[in-house]
């Protein structure tokens, strides 16, 4: 998938020095001698670069640009970047003393650092690479306002130096080509990265209870067998070994242990010795040559030891050979040891000269009756330098300090929270506020463990910027991490890094391409090296994999080119959609990501529009699937993101109009309605007949006119030949749905049934659980509702439970509402409340609010036959705002209807009710039979209270007529009761018994217990 020679991205520190004055230089020198003078002053300045480990780029007249972090980027580029800037101006001082004595001529120089993002070209591995980017000019600049003799940084060289450079701030530069003032510092001073031995003391170790154990278990061991023990300490950068050698080493002080501490520096040591020469003088103190006759004596050869050891202690070398300088020092170790246990700790031995490794080899096997350990820290990379490290030895043994878990990573988050507001300690200069909860997880999921990546992300926000960045600093300890792998191993990284997630061989082998070698090896080498980690087998029991860490697989994709990673994505889909079933959501957001690549490349290029019209039909199915499934939140946003890569192409009018549906099941109807109806109008322009078809059915429901849903019959009558036509079986479900909606309204349930099924099947070859899960609903209301006794109902609820709906959360929360109804009309209500309470959770959990309000009607429904009337106005009211809010128009009126009626119930003033029973005239609903029988008998009721006879036959004809248009038995039983109460309030007392005896008729033939009870206690209480 890549070549070593493929651009790349790395984040880089830039250095640009020019000489001051150089014309006046040329005019006053002869062309030779300038020719000269130059050739030495470009060799000065390469030379104090390259010691640092920088790279010159070019050479732009008397300008010098170097690169820290090409052909491999370190974690200290930066600092070695700055380190190098100084000694330059040092060197140039020198430098300018010898010209001017010699030509005199001045010679001075300014210097620009900055750090950020460059594209490599070129062979990188040669050093001979080309780099671009912004980082480029903004050095340039910063050296161009640089007074002379003076080195100006950047912010974010600035961010990764500030703990060991000395700096002074200086006014924001306004420069050419940047719209915002660029801030800048003066750099003073800047000392040597700090190994973990010379660290400040930091928070307080967490956890670590194991490591710190062994280790004095170690120490016990040492102490009781008079031996020497080497222990080596393995772990990431910044994973706590520092915190947890210097805790160790304090134990074994208070235990009476001679302690020193030292570690290895990156670069530039005072020779292969030299972490040793720095023990020598921590052990011997000021007058290194006295302490040593007196441990070694004066006399014999110890004498040739002791003077050995105090040339090492003082000038980093022995002046003898390697083997009679390892004697030595195991001659001063066992001395050592037998005055008090010796507990030497040397930090970043992956940074150790091979003579370094060797000598501490050395004194583990010789010394001998004296108790000494040697505790070294490492990175894992020491085992890759050197793999036989500490083997072959019984006095040696090897820990792993891992990652924290969350719960620790959570308490030092907390401590440095509360350091930094208490103000007395390393981080007390953040005085940070209480971090919310939420942010707290974030950076303890960013952080992956690591403690130095949480006190850095810790320490960034304190200053303002978001839990989910990454900081420099920890970018540059990943990427220079990732820098040292071989270019086959990088491969494999970046193809995990491309697929995101889990992953199989047949996975990178589809983006290595054809000849590729198998990259079995390579992962689990990768594997042992925590780079990738097992994630189980896949479906075929193939072993897959993935990233160990959100922090890897970020840097591995950033440092990939745009272009490399929007080919890696565009093979990933291809391959995806190949291997098959079609997995519309990971080719389409694959080939999303490609599309927006290419596009901030190229916008012109034509790979960018194509990209995109796929990426947007796998989205827009993957959406639709997800609306389908009920999944409301995540069709919704696969459906935004598919509509913004659409533009106006054709495809449009089909997403956003799965859009408005799902913003309409979200709640959302006021922005759904006005968008179905713009929508309505361009299919129909654009000759796109179904997608017109499609909207005719959903405002034929939202928006149904005076005439009830008979707008809905006719859009859903002239959709059938349209949906057949296509085979849209979706649309074919909808449009039978429509059917069975409309004769629903007319309370004609058995015929709505008939549509109903016809609507099931097709939904269910469509695979549309959504609208399987309203059909099944539909269904169980009309059970509810029609002429099927109570028992039969409910069996047949729980079938569509059981049978249609097993592990269909939606479907059994839809079927659930009127199937608890139906257990209240039994008397049943705690089981009801029950059902009532999953459904809500389910619908809420899911994403459907529009659905929300429905659930608190059927709720007031349960609570208005367990005779709890407060609690019925109470839900009712909440329902009827809800729907109000929502645009439902026919469950809003459903809703304010039964709150007429249970206000009536409770003797409410008839002004209250009567309200009620206006606006739901006005607003047209006694148009549907159930509506007007409802209406018309509590208006009757309200003429019959008020003495008004004439009024209340009226009404009351009026709703005995409606109800027997219907077939639902309840329908027709309240008719009845409602004429009861009318004669009773008459004085008509024989009817209001004949009433009452059929209004239990039709209670018991539906199996309505509460109802005939009620219809039953009205009667009794006439006799």
């Amino acid at each position: 998938m890549r070549e070593r020679t493929a651009q790349s991205r790395k984040t880089v520190t830039i250095v640009f020095c020019d000489m001051v004055g150089s014309t006046a230089l040329s005019e006053r020198l002869d062309a030779e001698a300038l020719r000269h003078l130059m050739l030495r002053y470009y060799a000065l300045l390469s030379d104090c670069l390259e010691r640092h480990g920088g790279t010159v780029e070019k050479y732009i007249g008397d300008a010098v640009m170097a690169v820290f972090g090409i052909p491999a980027l370190r974690e200290d580029d930066a600092l070695r970047a700055a380190r190098a800037a100084l000694d330059i101006l040092a060197a140039v001082e020198t430098f300018a003393e010898g010209a001017r004595g010699a030509h005199g001529v001045p010679v001075a120089v300014r210097i620009g650092i900055h750090t950020g993002e460059v594209v490599t070209s070129g062979a990188a591995d040669a050093g001979h690479a080309l780099v671009s980017g912004e980082v480029v000019n903004v050095a340039a600049r910063l050296e161009q306002h640089a007074p002379t003799g003076q080195i100006l940084i950047g912010a974010d060289t600035h961010r990764l130096i500030a703990q060991v450079a000395e700096t002074v701030p200086v006014p924001p530069l306004t420069v050419k080509g940047k719209r915002d003032p660029v801030p800048a510092w003066r750099l003073l001073a800047a000392g040597p990265l700090e190994h973990g031995a010379s660290r400040g003391p930091g928070v307080a170790l967490v956890d670590r209870h194991d490591e710190l154990a062994q280790l004095t278990l170690a120490f016990a061991r040492v102490r009781r067998d008079r031996a020497c023990h080497l222990v080596t300490l393995y772990g990431d950068p910044g994973v706590g070994k520092s915190r947890l050698a210097r805790d160790f080493a304090a134990v074994a002080g208070d235990d009476g242990a001679t302690v020193a501490r030292t570690g290895c520096p990156p670069y530039g040591s005072e020779g292969s010795l030299a972490p040793l020469a720095d023990l020598l003088r921590r052990l011997l103190g000021d007058a290194p040559a006295e302490r040593l006759a007196e441990l070694l004596g004066a006399t014999g050869p110890d004498t040739a030891a002791a003077t050995a050891l105090a040339r090492l202690a003082g000038t980093g070398r022995s002046g003898t050979s390697f083997d009679e300088t390892c004697w030595a020092l195991q001659r001063l170790c066992t001395a050592l040891g037998g005055e008090h246990p010796l507990v030497l700790v040397i930090d970043d031995l992956q940074w150790a000269h091979e003579d370094l490794l060797a000598a501490l080899d050395h004194i583990a096997d010789w010394v001998q009756d004296a108790p000494v350990l040697l505790l070294g820290l490492a990175r894992p990379e020491l085992l890759e330098q050197r793999p036989s490290w500490g083997s072959g030895k019984l006095n040696a043994t090897a820990l792993v300090v891992p990652p924290l878990g969350g719960d620790d990573c959570r308490e030092l988050v907390l401590r440095l929270s509360d350091r930094g507001r208490a103000g007395g300690d390393v981080l007390a200069h953040l005085a940070p506020p209480p971090l919310p909860g939420p942010a707290v997880d974030r950076l303890v999921s960013r952080s992956e463990g690591n403690p130095l990546f949480v006190e850095q992300i810790v320490e960034m926000v304190a200053e303002g910027a978001d839990p989910d960045d990454v900081p420099l600093s920890v970018r540059a300890i990943i990427a220079a991490r990732l820098d040292r792998l071989a270019p086959e191993e990088r491969a494999v990284l970046e193809h995990a890094a491309v697929i995101g997630g889990e992953f199989t061989a047949d996975d990178l082998a589809a983006l290595a391409g054809p000849g590729a070698r198998g990259a079995g090896p390579i992962v689990r080498d990768l594997a042992r090296r925590r780079l990738l980690e097992p994630a189980g087998p896949g479906p075929a029991g193939e072993p897959r994999w993935r990233p160990a860490g959100q922090l890897i697989r970020d840097e591995v994709y950033t440092g990939m080119s745009k272009l490399l990673r929007a080919q890696g994505h565009e093979r990933f889909a291809a391959h995806v959609e190949r291997r098959g079933p079609d997995d519309h959501h990971t080719i389409g957001t694959h080939l999303e990501h490609a599309s927006r690549l290419r596009a901030e490349l190229d916008p012109g290029d034509p790979e960018v529009a194509r990209t995109a019209e796929s990426a947007a039909a796998h989205l827009g199915r993957a959406g639709t699937e997800a609306l389908a499934h009920g999944d409301i939140n995540w069709a919704g946003g696969l459906l935004r993101r598919a509509l913004a890569l659409t533009g106006d192409l054709p495809a449009a009018l089909a997403v956003r109009t799965s859009l408005a549906e799902a913003r309409l099941a979200a709640g959302h109807a006021e922005e759904a309605v006005a968008e179905l109806r713009a929508l309505l109008v361009e299919a129909e322009r654009a000759g796109d007949g179904r997608t017109a078809a499609r909207v005719r059915l959903q405002l034929g429901y939202l928006e149904p006119g005076t005439e009830g849903f008979g707008a809905l019959l006719d859009a859903a009558r002239a959709a059938v030949p349209v949906f057949t036509e296509a085979d849209d079986a979706l649309g074919l479900a909808r449009a039978f749905l429509a059917m069975g909606q409309e004769r629903q309204s007319r309370s004609r349930h058995r015929e709505a049934a008939a549509h109903l099924e016809r609507a099931l099947r097709e939904s269910v070859r469509a695979g549309a659980e959504l609208e399987r899960a309203g059909i099944l609903g539909a269904l169980a209301v009309s059970l509810w509702l029609g002429p099927e006794p109570v028992e039969s109902a409910l069996d047949s609820c729980r079938a569509f439970r059981g049978d249609h709906l097993a592990g269909r959360l939606v479907g059994r929360a839809t079927v659930g509402c009127p199937m608890a109804v139906l257990l209240a009309m039994r008397g049943e209500s705690d089981e009801a409340r029950g059902l009532l309470d999953d459904a809500l959770r389910t619908l809420t959990d899911l994403g459907h609010h529009f659905a929300v309000p429905a659930v608190t009607l059927f709720r007031a429904g349960v609570e208005e036959l367990a005779g709890r009337w407060d609690e019925a106005e109470r839900l009712l009211r909440e329902a009827a705002d809800g729907m109000e809010r929502l645009g439902d128009p026919q469950l809003h009126a459903t809703a304010v209807r039964d709150l007429a009626r249970v206000l009536l119930a409770r003797g409410a003033p008839a002004d209250a009710v009567r309200a009620l029973l206006d606006v739901l005239e006005h607003d047209g609903v006694t148009v549907m039979p159930a509506a007007a029988c409802e209406v018309y008998g509590m208006r009757a009721r309200l003429a019959a209270a008020g003495g008004d006879a004439a009024a209340a036959d009226a009404h009351l004809t009026t709703a005995l007529g409606a109800a027997a248009q219907t077939d639902s038995p309840a329908c027709r039983a309240t008719a009845e009761l409602d004429r009861a109460h009318c004669a009773l309030l008459l004085a008509r007392r024989p009817e209001a018994g004949l009433a009452a005896r059929e209004a239990e008729r039709h209670f018991t033939a539906k199996g309505h217990l509460v109802g005939a009870r009620r219809a039953r206690a009205l009667r009794d209480g006439l006799r």
